[in-house]
């Protein structure tokens, strides 16, 4: 064989072989945000039934407090409530569109990282904001249940219901802060994970 035969050769091999890698790595990029993507599935599930619950538990509110028109306090915690209520789904609704927005394909990693961060940062503002107003948001339900369905007035016994929503509230919490720690933080966390590897991949590239 020639010298410029093998040299032919050879050229033909390293571009075959550049073009596989080329192939093997955007292969491995697609996989690494898919993955990404299924992560980040969880969080938009929690948000679409926080969304759906919401707004069966304000109608539910809306209609004990119609039933209890003539007791103005009740009327009054039901107002309460709904408030509240339409702030969390509008929350919720803000949330979805933040997770669904995200580009995951055709945007540069770096830029990836850089509108997760911004995802997680309004994400946890909004949680904070949710854990302030929950007991405004508990505490008209309760009231209004115990009237509705138990016809326990609980002004009457404010002593007794205290003491049992502050257990409830408690309960509640953990229940939420652990929700948030596995559908939230732990997703996020390993996204940030999968990201960050992407992007040293692509700068050892």
């Amino acid at each position: 064989m020639e010298p410029d035969d093998i040299k032919n050769t050879w050229a033909q091999y390293d571009q075959s072989l550049t073009s596989k890698l080329r192939i093997d790595e955007e292969s491995l990029r697609i996989v690494n945000l898919d993955r990404t993507k299924d992560q980040m599935e969880y969080p938009y599930i929690s948000e679409m039934v926080e969304l759906i619950g919401g707004a069966l538990v304000a109608a539910a509110v809306v209609v004990m407090s119609i039933r209890l028109k003539e007791e103005p306090i009740y009327l009054l915690l039901g107002l309460i409530g709904v408030l509240v209520g339409l702030l969390y789904i509008k929350f919720a609704v803000k949330k979805i569109i933040l997770l669904k927005q995200v580009n995951y394909y055709d945007t540069p990693v770096v830029k990836l990282q850089a509108e997760l961060a911004r995802i997680k940062k309004r994400i946890l503002k909004f949680r904070k904001t949710e854990l302030l107003l929950f007991p405004l948001y508990l505490l008209p339900l309760a009231a209004l249940t115990s009237k509705t369905f138990y016809n326990l007035d609980v002004f009457s016994n404010l002593t007794q219901f205290a003491g049992k929503f502050a257990v409830a509230l408690g309960v509640a919490y953990l229940i939420v802060l652990l929700i948030h720690k596995h559908l939230y933080d732990k997703r996020i966390k390993d996204v940030e994970k999968i990201i960050a590897r992407l992007k040293e991949f692509e700068k050892d590239s």
